[in-house]
This record gives C-alpha cells, sequence and structure tokens, in this order.
C-alpha cells in the first residue's frame, strides 16, 4: 500500500479513536441522570450496563466473523451506521427501554470498531508496536477527557439528549474518510499457512494464552471503566455532588491524565519492558484507589490520578499479545478481546449489584478487590508467558 493510502488509515484510525472515547465517556454525565430521571434501581442500572457491555460482546464476535468474511472495512462502516441510529434513538425516544435499546446500540457500535480497528493497527503498527498502540489510544483519552466537560455543559443548558444529538455530525464526518480510502486485506493464502486465522475464534477459543491474556485484560478494562461507570453515582449518592459539574469535572480529569499517559508512557514501556511497566502500574493504581476512598469526599482530588495508571493496561496488554501470536495476532487478540469483553460485562453487573446488596459508596470501591485481582492475574500470565514461549525479550 502507497504513502498516502497508509497516512490516510493512520488519520482513521486516531479520529475514529478520537470519536469512541467522547462518545463513550459521555455516560460519566448521562448515566447518573438516566437514572434520576426514569427512577430506576441500583440494580436497575447495574443490568443495564451490563445487558450493554454484553452487547459490546456480542458484536465483538460478530466483528470477528464479518472480518474473516468479510474484511476490515465493511465492518468498520456498519459501526458507524449503529452509531449514527443510536444517537437519533437516544435523542428522539422517551421510554427507558428505548433509550437503553439505543444505548445499547451505541455500545455494539464499539464491538464493531474495537474489533476492526484492532485488526487494522495490527496491519499497519509492524514495529514499535506498544510505542503505537499507546499513541492510537491517546486520542482515545483526548475524546475522553472532553466529553465529560462537553456532555456537562450541554446537559445543563438542555439536557444529557443534546450530548448525544452534538456527537452525530463528528460520526458523519469522519466516516466519509473512510468510505474514500482502501482498506489493507487478510490474504487468503495467509489463512492457509495460519491454521487459527482458518479456523477462527473456535482455534482461538482452545488456546490456554488466549484465556490468559483475556482475563488479565478484561480485569484491567473493568478497574478503567469503574471510573466512567460508576464514579457519578458514587459522587452523587454518597456526597450530593452534582454529575453535571463536580462529576463532570471528575471524568475529565481522570481522562486528561489517562491521555497524558498513553501520548508519553509508549516510550518509557518501550525502554522499561512491558510486563514490568504492567506491573508499575498495578500496584501504583492499587494504592491510588486506597488513598482516595479513605478520604471519603475529598477522593474526589485524587482518584482521577487513577487515569495516568489504568491508561497503559489496554495497549500494552495488547501489545504484548501481539508480539506473542505474532501472525496470528489479528484473530487471537480478537478472542482476547471478546472474552475480556463478557468479563467486564460480569463484573460491571456485580458492581451494580454491590451498590444495592451492601450500599451506593461499595460498587465503585470494588475496583479495590478487583485491582488485587489484576496483579494476581499478572503474575499468572507472565508465567504462563515464559512456559509457553520461553524469557522474552521484552519482559
Amino acid at each position: 500500500m502507497n504513502k498516502p493510502k497508509t497516512v490516510m488509515l493512520y488519520i482513521i484510525l486516531f479520529s475514529t479513536m478520537f470519536l469512541f472515547g467522547f462518545v463513550e465517556n459521555v455516560k460519566g454525565v448521562s448515566y447518573p441522570l438516566i437514572k434520576t430521571e426514569f427512577g430506576i434501581s441500583y440494580e436497575q442500572q447495574g443490568v443495564m450496563v451490563s445487558i450493554l457491555s454484553i452487547g459490546y460482546v456480542l458484536f465483538s464476535i460478530l466483528g470477528g466473523i464479518l472480518i474473516g468474511r468479510l474484511g476490515i472495512k465493511k465492518p468498520f462502516l456498519m459501526g458507524f451506521a449503529l452509531m449514527t441510529i443510536a444517537f437519533l434513538g437516544a435523542f428522539f425516544l422517551h421510554r427507558f427501554f428505548l433509550v437503553a435499546v439505543s444505548l445499547f446500540l451505541i455500545l455494539a457500535s464499539f464491538g464493531l470498531f474495537e474489533l476492526s480497528i484492532n485488526a487494522l493497527a495490527t496491519r499497519i503498527f509492524t514495529v514499535k508496536t506498544a510505542l503505537f498502540f499507546n499513541l492510537l489510544h491517546f486520542f482515545y483519552g483526548a475524546g475522553s477527557a472532553v466529553s465529560p466537560l462537553v456532555a456537562g455543559r450541554i446537559a445543563s443548558a438542555l439536557s444529557w439528549r443534546y450530548a448525544y444529538l452534538f456527537c452525530l455530525p463528528f460520526a458523519l464526518l469522519f466516516c466519509i474518510p473512510s468510505i474514500l480510502t482502501p482498506f489493507p486485506k487478510i490474504e487468503t493464502d495467509e489463512k492457509i499457512k495460519n491454521p487459527a486465522m482458518t479456523s477462527g475464534f473456535l482455534t482461538a477459543l482452545k488456546t490456554p494464552m488466549v484465556w490468559a491474556f483475556a482475563i488479565t485484560l478484561g480485569l484491567m478494562v473493568s478497574v478503567e471503566l469503574s471510573s466512567s461507570n460508576w464514579s457519578g453515582l458514587y459522587f452523587q449518592d454518597v456526597y450530593n455532588l452534582d454529575p453535571k459539574t463536580s462529576g463532570a469535572v471528575f471524568i475529565s480529569n481522570f481522562y486528561i491524565l489517562f491521555t497524558v499517559s498513553r501520548l508519553f508512557a509508549g516510550f518509557i514501556i518501550e525502554k522499561t519492558g512491558y510486563f514490568r511497566s504492567l506491573f508499575f502500574a498495578s500496584f501504583a493504581a492499587l494504592v491510588i484507589l486506597v488513598i482516595g476512598f479513605s478520604l471519603g469526599a475529598k477522593g474526589i482530588y485524587v482518584l482521577p490520578v487513577l487515569g495516568f495508571f489504568v491508561a497503559i493496561y489496554w495497549p500494552t496488554l495488547l501489545a504484548t499479545a501481539a508480539g506473542y501470536f505474532k501472525n496470528e495476532a489479528p484473530v487471537m487478540t480478537s478472542a482476547v478481546i471478546v472474552i475480556a469483553g463478557t468479563l467486564n460485562s460480569v463484573i460491571q453487573f456485580m458492581m451494580g449489584l454491590t451498590n444495592r446488596l451492601i450500599g451506593p459508596a461499595w460498587g465503585y470501591r470494588s475496583a479495590l478487590f478487583y485491582s488485587v485481582l489484576i496483579i494476581a492475574a499478572l503474575f499468572i500470565l507472565v508465567k504462563s508467558y515464559r512456559r509457553f514461549n520461553g524469557q522474552a525479550s521484552n519482559s
């Protein structure tokens, strides 16, 4: 593929990740307001968040199947189509069930994007993988940092529905270069040489290292998303802080530090080593959670620092997996993402159930428990990695 087309693919990847982050983190403002508007319980909120996560997983699986049959581009464009329908539904529909369906479609579009972006990135990020994966996710962080502040202002002036309508023209704008630019293909002869690419998910799901990576990633995603999914309710219901103002600032600060980390951390990770960096970030995240929750309402000033450390989880672990699976990475890492998403959906439901059974303070605080599990899972992953692959140079 010639240089101008490759440059355009980089632009498509980075701009889509910005949109991905922006849209996803409107929820930091919208979810507490949706709960208030429709008068739903914590358990119902947990079920909604869990079902939305399941939608992401199901469409990740569908995305993996479609990429194998149709290539990368068509599922990518389907993501834009679903997102557009979802924005209109969130704005025009006024029953809780129908709003939840619209939010489900947003998560479904994320599932298609996640697999398509991952497949495309593994095709063009062939050197300094962790650096480029972190740079790619810097744009996700940038969108995530801006989103709560914009959504909070829109919700204060109008309503949370207009925050989703605001996203619509950007989705249409970013879709245009994706339509016009050729995407790299998954070559037939490559599928023949690699049984995993021929058998797809079935082979991947029988691979022990896929599960080792996936369980670790699922725990990491759950801790990362605990802030955007549950902090708004935590500070609103436990400390009476407004999700449109204080809550929005909290999420924005979280993602500002998240974004800064992804912009610069890749250079450090390449020198320090992937596993060492993940261990350091995991221990640091645990310390931040302990301090933040110990301070009560004042934890709103400390807990955003969590974003700086959890930012490296996803891109660094996927870069490690891509290096381990090599030519089989597109299929194997897709399976990792699907399993991780399934685990995350279960954990998000458990956080909602924890709020209902123990109290509104404890859903978000349960991130402490899952942070401990991350460290344990990393130890198991490193042991398995070395057993199956030998002592890796970047570990």
